[in-house]
């Protein structure tokens, strides 16, 4: 009897816990409140004021109002939030302040938690002044250099090798 109480009790506290609006990133899980709690750095103070808005109606909402996380009145600002983190670190080059930030990661478990609900799904986009990864290629005359010099050094290793 006493078992089954204590199982009781266990189920009872740790559902509100099973049950609330959370997201997982990698192994760490992240109730709905804690999305926009980190500090935020010079890199992106600039959004500051969006993340505040959208903090604000995620903390309005109830623990587990799903009407409420899932509404456009709450995703539109955190959408707008992210967006504009994940921007400012791409603009600047800098790798984020927190796994948080600027995540698309976050939003694909907020469209998870609401089961599809959410039109458009919500995602952060690359900047349209990204001119896409850069690679490094040496110019023409620099190419021919390298070639030459690693073929004469190359040649000359085999030259002393057939002569030993």
């Amino acid at each position: 009897m006493f078992s089954k109480l204590i199982s009781a009790v266990l189920l009872t506290a740790l559902a509100g816990r099973a049950l609330a609006f959370n997201v997982t990133i990698n192994k760490d899980l992240f109730q709905a409140n804690e999305i926009l709690k980190y500090t935020f750095t010079p890199v992106i103070a600039s959004c500051q004021a969006q993340c505040d808005q959208a903090r604000t109606t995620i903390d309005a909402c109830g623990a587990d109002d799903l009407s409420c996380y899932c509404a456009p009145a709450t995703t539109g600002p955190l959408q707008t939030c992210e967006q504009c983190i994940f921007t400012a670190l791409v603009v600047a080059n800098k790798p984020p302040p927190d796994i948080r930030a600027g995540s698309n990661q976050i939003l694909a478990g907020w469209n998870s938690n609401c089961n599809g609900t959410v039109k458009p799904p919500l995602a952060v986009t690359l900047p349209a002044s990204w001119d896409g990864p850069f690679v490094a290629v040496f110019p023409d005359a620099v190419g021919w250099v390298i070639a030459a010099t690693g073929g004469l050094l190359g040649s000359s290793l085999i030259y002393m090798l057939c002569n030993m």
